[in-house]
């Protein structure tokens, strides 16, 4: 009996043995499977995540405005048009269709009543220049142009910042709005050359330089200066400076707006006597002016009239100080035209502006600044 149990017993042992053995070999196989790959789940998301476009961002808005209540509808467009005016999204064209529903929706919440408040007033500022600037077509269109009529003057003038734009509200009806508040005072000094350019193209033209030569505002004067500039006609920078002198603008660099230094070197290339005088006072007062247009103050410098020789002589002297033209070339230009000069007063000038450049020769030999 003893040794009956004896066998069962070795034989119990050698079966879980057995089984320990295989147990361990499994845990062993699994033990070495190599981890899963991280990135997995990383791929899967970026393989289905639906692409972020301006078209869906504006879809998934006007699939849900229409069932939302009133107030939370402007909820929704102000969420819109933070996401739109974001850098992800901004400067980004709509297509035509989707322009149109879109511009269809904003007007509907628009057009109902708001509170009033300030929040709401803002709200419609935002809403119309995104109108004008970004969503073309008629409805974008007449609203704007109804905005700009009957404002506030907050909202007229975010119309008219934005529209223009070539994504947004233009055209022959808008350059005639412009105009139209333009006579009526309502467009600001500062605004109204740079829409009107904008808005008109070529047609603008004409009217700048109209505008230009019959006001007095110095806003304007200098806006319509910058704007006839986009044209890049040389002979408009004559005019331009015909101008800025006439009303004393010409001479003083607060006053002076800028000038294209491209511009003023072909217009110079072929002004009459008094328009190269005057591009010589516009280099006396902007000497940056004078670094792409050398050869022209080395003409002037030896003009038969002394205001054009004087004026010159301050350029270079100017232009050497801001570091803007080579001490050595403008001691050379001065010290030449001073051998020859006859006018006290210009030789006056021609030295101080030698001994100015000389101190600045010596502290550049020394070290010293």
């Amino acid at each position: 009996m003893n040794r009956l149990e004896a066998v069962a017993g070795a034989s119990l042992l050698a079966l879980v043995a057995a089984g320990v053995g295989q147990k361990y070999n499994e845990l062993s196989k699994l033990a070495g499977t190599p981890p899963p790959a991280r990135t997995i789940r990383t791929k899967i998301q970026l393989e289905t995540r639906p692409e972020r476009t301006v078209d869906a961002a504006i879809g998934a808005y006007l699939s849900g405005v229409e069932a939302a209540a009133e107030a939370d509808k402007r909820v929704q467009l102000g969420s819109l048009l933070a996401s739109l005016e974001s850098p992800e999204f901004d400067g980004e064209e709509i297509d035509a269709v989707t322009a149109k529903s879109l511009s269809k929706a904003v007007v509907a919440v628009l057009e109902k009543a708001g509170d009033g408040g300030a929040e709401d007033l803002e709200l419609r500022r935002r809403a119309v220049g995104f109108l004008a600037a970004r969503v073309p077509g008629r409805t974008s269109r007449d609203f704007v142009l109804k905005a700009m009529e009957e404002g506030p003057v907050e909202i007229r003038v975010e119309a008219l910042k934005r529209v223009g734009s070539p994504l947004g509200v233009r055209g022959s009806a808008v350059y005639a709005k412009v105009r139209e508040l333009g006579d009526k005072g309502l467009v600001p000094d500062s605004l109204l050359p740079s829409v009107l350019r904008r808005t008109g193209g070529v047609k603008a033209k004409d009217g700048l330089l109209a505008l230009m030569t019959s006001t007095d505002s110095a806003k304007l004067i200098a806006g319509c200066a910058i704007s006839l500039q986009d044209y890049r006609d040389p002979e408009l920078i004559g005019k331009i400076l015909e101008r800025l002198e006439a009303v004393g603008m010409i001479d003083t660099a607060s006053k002076l707006p800028w000038i294209s230094s491209p511009l003023l070197d072909e217009h110079l290339k072929s002004a009459d006597k008094a328009g190269f005088r005057r591009g010589m006072m516009a280099m006396a007062t902007r000497p940056v002016l004078v670094k792409t247009a050398i050869s022209h103050v080395e003409k002037g410098l030896q003009s038969p009239d002394p205001d054009t020789r004087r004026y010159a002589a301050v350029a270079v002297k100017k232009a050497v100080v801001a570091k803007l033209v080579d001490a050595k070339l403008g001691e050379t230009l001065l010290a030449g035209r001073l051998q020859v000069e006859t006018e006290p007063v210009l030789k006056a000038e021609l030295t101080g502006g030698l001994e100015r450049i000389h101190s600045l020769l010596e502290q550049k030999e020394t070290g010293v600044q």
